[in-house]
């Protein structure tokens, strides 16, 4: 799969920055990398610097950062508050985006204006804010959506690969009844599916990374997961699709990803307000390159799903710290191990559902994998 100048200018920019820092000729030694790399895949992209390793005095890049930096991207996400930002956007609706559409069919009550409600009676920075009806409360058997396009021509070379979207935003519905949820499409709008379930996007997704984004628990009364309740003042949600360390492609996504914010409620009317958002943050975050010796490693699960129990298969290592995650990020089992090749799981006190296994070795070694629990 080719990629284009942009996309791999990006890929190069991220690997060997720190690297390219001390070179008086990084242009002349980006472009000479972009010609020698042209049509190449990623793997053939990773297979060039590794032919090319010595030329370590020319371009101090080694196989270990390159794949470190890509390693750092999913196992340093904690500490992504405490680093640059690149902000290519913020819509605070005070003029029009021309990336952000409404739905203009007739039962739509998005509206961008000055809130004059009760809860909701104030934008987060003034005057105006997307709100479901500035005025009204909102009403029975309602769907109303407005869409966010994103590509390039809103966040420039680091679209695919470094995604992060903050909203600020209030939220008064029949709890667990009506609410807001958001979708996203791939195919131009053909089909659609909630951000918490995405199963197209290669690397880490709004399920794995987010704050204050609701969960496979918050379900309304279409089954969608979403927002519901009352939010008692703003709330800060971000969530972000970036790319982990890889072995095949990173562009699955198209141009162009379409994300949706939908509304929805049912036939019992609650005189509640709805679903308030201002200022919307279309930024990047420099990843950083960690720590020089942290090293990815591979393992496996199988079953995986399991029912009862899952084996670990690993290479020999002396020492060996294994915890599970559950989707909110909390440890929910933590061990350590001596001289094991194989590793048994049981689904003791596991409930159903999406887990992470990390590993760290007494090399450290670091990978992590999915598992399902049924």
């Amino acid at each position: 799969m080719k990629l284009e100048t942009q996309e791999k200018y990006f890929i190069m920019k991220t690997m060997i920055k720190k690297e390219f820092d001390c070179v008086k000729s990084i242009r002349k030694e980006r472009d000479r990398i972009a010609r020698d790399t042209e049509g190449k895949t990623v793997d053939e992209i990773l297979e060039y610097f590794k032919r090319n390793r010595k030329k370590k005095k020319e371009i101090n890049i080694t196989m270990k950062n390159l794949i470190l930096l890509l390693t750092i991207l999913l196992t340093s996400l904690q500490s992504f508050a405490q680093r640059e930002e690149f902000v290519w956007d913020t819509i605070s609706f005070e003029e029009p985006y021309e990336f952000l559409e409404i739905n203009t069919s007739a039962q739509n009550i998005w509206q961008i204006g000055e809130p004059d409600k009760i809860f909701f009676d104030s934008a987060f920075s003034p005057t105006n804010a997307i709100v479901t009806d500035t005025q009204n409360f909102y009403p029975i058997n309602n769907i109303s959506y407005f869409d966010l396009k994103i590509g390039k021509f809103n966040y420039n070379q680091y679209y695919h690969y470094d995604i992060f979207i903050e909203i600020k935003h209030k939220f008064d519905t029949d709890t667990l009844k009506d609410g807001g949820f958001i979708t996203v499409s791939y195919d131009k709008g053909l089909t659609w599916m909630n951000i918490i379930n995405d199963t197209v996007y290669w690397g880490v997704t709004p399920f794995v990374e987010n704050l204050n984004l609701y969960s496979l628990s918050d379900t309304l009364y279409n089954g969608e997961y979403g927002f519901s309740g009352h939010s008692n003042d703003w709330v800060t949600t971000w969530f972000t699709w970036n790319i982990p360390p890889v072995k095949s492609r990173m562009d699955n996504i198209g141009d162009t990803m379409i994300i949706r914010f939908n509304f929805i409620s049912d036939s019992i009317d609650n005189n509640r307000e709805g679903w308030m958002i201002d200022n919307i943050k279309l930024y990047s975050v420099d990843l950083g390159c960690g720590n020089d010796d942290i090293k990815p490693m591979e393992f496996t699960i199988s079953p995986n799903p399991m029912n009862k129990s899952a084996i670990i298969e690993l290479d020999d290592y002396s020492k060996i710290e294994l915890s599970i995650f559950d989707i909110q990020g909390r440890i929910v089992r933590q061990n350590n191990y001596i001289n094991n090749q194989a590793i048994v799981i049981d689904k003791d006190k596991l409930n159903s559902g999406i887990y992470f296994v990390k590993i760290r070795t007494d090399k450290n070694l670091l990978g992590i994998r999915k598992l399902i629990v049924k």
